[in-house]
């Protein structure tokens, strides 16, 4: 496919396109998944001793942020990675979410086993209605990102998981007026509008970027996730390399490890305070670290920080693949043997 990219004509690959449209679907996915859910899908969540939440890659962000998000329903949730549910002692009381948008996740599928061997219940998240994985579990959520294929970067189901975690809080808090039953009105009418906002804010991300030099991606609280998957979008694509590091943690030891020509990202809860505009001060001066300032838009606006990390992650998704675009438009697939280097599916 032939595309115009800063006045010139390139030829975009079919792996390409296929992120791109993965990217769009998030226009609908949202909406679509967050229009499925009921009073009903919550209940596996009530009166739990405890709640663990697992995945791999991006869904182990995702887990992340259900921690986050389940937080607003006063739920105490635990993310972890697959292999270390091993490490918890479990029983009837305790619910197990693995997190696989594909349903093919090999580590979550045997956390999963594990945690019904251990007498706990069990609950798959997934985007693939089709998988055989989804009767492992005893309860299922399913999102509707509207992807046709799980082997690109992952983005749609991603964000459409991160909605169904959302919405489900709102279920439980139980209160339309409060900021996060508010956001998931607004996500499910006003997605059009955030989409171009990410586009356009990811685009001035991508021009930011040098390739040549290491990327920090800095954040805390529910934007943290964002900051996490934007990392994972960047190397994903294998075209420089980006870390992700808490705000505290980078002030204490990531600042040391700064080089020449590395730049950083600040993901922040909007509105921005002056606590951000000090942190990017820093960076800037005496730190001579170029720096951008992430945060979600005004309008259409979102009240909770958990919602706008979903419009962050979407920016940083597109950044990611404007970078490929503009450096590699003619990438076939992911590294290799690097990407099959571990069995994963």
């Amino acid at each position: 496919m032939s595309i115009c990219f800063e006045g010139r004509l390139m030829n975009m690959s079919e792996f390409l396109q296929k992120n791109h449209d993965g990217i769009m679907k998030q226009k609908t996915g949202i909406p679509d998944t967050l229009g499925e859910i009921s009073n009903e899908d919550i209940m596996p969540l009530i009166d739990r001793r405890m709640v663990l939440l697992t995945g791999a890659g991006d869904s182990y962000a995702v887990a992340q942020y259900g921690q986050w998000a389940l937080a607003n329903a006063r739920c105490v949730a635990v993310a972890v990675s697959p292999p270390e549910i091993e490490r918890y002692s479990l029983d009837k009381d305790c619910l197990v979410i693995g997190i696989t948008a594909s349903g093919r996740s090999v580590s979550t599928i045997n956390a999963l086993k594990h945690a019904q061997d251990e007498g706990a219940q069990t609950l798959i998240l997934t985007d693939n209605p089709k998988s055989e994985s989804i009767h492992i579990a005893d309860f299922k959520w399913i999102t509707k990102s509207g992807v046709d294929t799980f082997d690109i970067a992952p983005t749609a189901p991603t964000t459409a998981a991160m909605a169904y975690l959302l919405q489900t809080a709102a279920l439980m808090l139980a209160l339309p007026n409060e900021g996060i039953c508010k956001d998931c009105r607004t996500l499910q009418k006003k997605m059009p509008k955030i989409i171009d906002w990410a586009v356009a804010e990811g685009k001035i991300i991508a021009d930011f970027i040098d390739v040549d030099n290491a990327l920090y991606l800095i954040s805390e609280g529910p934007n943290y996730v964002a900051a996490h998957i934007g990392m994972m979008k960047f190397n994903e694509f294998s075209l420089q390399r980006t870390i992700v590091s808490l705000r505290e943690e980078f002030q204490h030891h990531f600042n040391l490890s700064l080089q020449e020509g590395n730049r950083a990202v600040l993901v922040a809860d909007s509105p921005t305070t002056e606590s951000d505009e000090k942190y990017m001060s820093i960076l800037n001066e005496p730190l001579e670290v170029p720096s951008y300032l992430l945060s979600a838009p005004e309008s259409p606006n979102l009240l909770s920080s958990s919602a706008q990390a979903i419009a962050n992650t979407i920016a940083l998704q597109v950044a990611a693949y404007q970078l490929a675009l503009a450096h590699n438009p003619d990438m076939g697939w992911f590294k290799l043997p690097n990407a099959k280097a571990f069995r994963i599916y």
